[in-house]
């Protein structure tokens, strides 16, 4: 691989990172706009549980690599957001809570 093609495939990569940033803010309006006009029950629920996916693998990769940013800023979201999500996350992977609080304690989540 040639010098202009490594600058290539990082132009690229920089280009796909802010793509993707304006596809997060925009998902992120349409999102609010759903929630403010009571359209929840329209959204299938696959769309969500994708959504959530790619968030949650998205978010654990740039913690393992480093990042040390936060989950959202807290006037996002509410303690009954986080609870019914993150115990249904649980569930997913067979995970009880003792396990995250241990998790939590050994390690730099």
């Amino acid at each position: 691989m040639s010098t202009d093609d490594t600058s290539g495939a990082v132009a690229q990569g920089d280009a796909d990172s802010s793509s993707l940033a304006e596809d997060a803010q925009r998902i992120l309006r349409e999102v609010q706009r759903i929630l403010r006009d009571g359209e929840v029950a329209y959204v299938p629920d696959r769309a969500a549980q994708d959504l959530l996916l790619a968030a949650v693998r998205l978010f654990s990769a740039k913690r393992d690599h480093g990042s040390q940013l936060t989950a959202f800023n807290a006037d996002g979201v509410t303690a009954t957001d986080v609870a019914v999500t993150a115990v249904a996350m649980t569930k997913v992977v067979n995970l009880e809570l003792f396990e995250l609080a241990l998790w939590a304690g050994w390690s730099n989540i």
